[in-house]
C-alpha cells in the first residue's frame, strides 16, 4: 500500500487539516472505485466494526519532515485512521487534545485508531526522518440500515 500511495498516484501539495495554517502537507485523493479502498472498507466494516458503517470519503495524508498538521476536527460521526509507512521512532506521532493535556500515540506501522474526530481535537506531527509519514483517513458514519 505504501508504494502504490507513494509513487502510482499523484499527490496534491497545499493540504492543510486547518485551512486557517500555514502547515502544508501532501494528500492523495482515492474515487470510490479505487480497489484497494473498498477493500479496506469492507475488511474494517465486516472484522473490525462488525457493523455496516458508511464511509464518507477516504484519503492519504503525506507529510515529509516539517510538515506538522495542525489540530483541527473532522466531519462525519468518527474517523479512522491507519499508518500505512513503517514505524517511526520518537517522531511522526498522532496527537489529541482531550481537554486536559495533549496526549500522544506513536506511529506504528499497520496500526489503525479511531476516535470521534468531530469531537476531539487531533493531528498528525512529521517525521524527523527523510522517509514521509503515510496514513490512510476514513470518514466515517455510523451504522447504516
Amino acid at each position: 500500500m505504501a508504494y502504490h500511495i507513494l509513487y502510482c498516484l499523484p499527490h496534491i501539495y497545499g493540504h492543510s487539516s486547518d485551512s486557517g495554517k500555514d502547515s502544508h502537507f501532501y494528500r492523495v485523493e482515492f474515487g470510490e472505485e479505487n480497489f484497494h479502498i473498498k477493500y479496506m472498507c469492507r475488511k474494517i466494516n465486516r472484522e473490525i466494526l462488525k457493523k455496516n458503517c458508511q464511509f464518507i470519503r477516504a484519503y492519504a495524508n503525506v507529510q515529509f519532515k516539517g510538515m506538522d498538521g495542525s489540530f483541527h476536527l473532522d466531519d462525519g460521526d468518527f474517523t479512522m485512521l491507519y499508518m500505512v509507512t513503517p514505524t517511526l521512532t520518537g517522531s511522526g506521532h498522532f496527537e489529541y487534545d482531550d481537554g486536559e493535556s495533549v496526549k500522544k500515540i506513536d506511529f506504528v506501522q499497520n496500526r489503525l485508531i479511531w476516535f470521534p474526530g468531530s469531537e476531539l481535537p487531533h493531528r498528525g506531527m512529521s517525521p524527523n526522518t527523510d522517509s514521509p509519514r503515510v496514513t490512510l483517513s476514513f470518514k466515517v458514519n455510523k451504522e447504516i440500515s
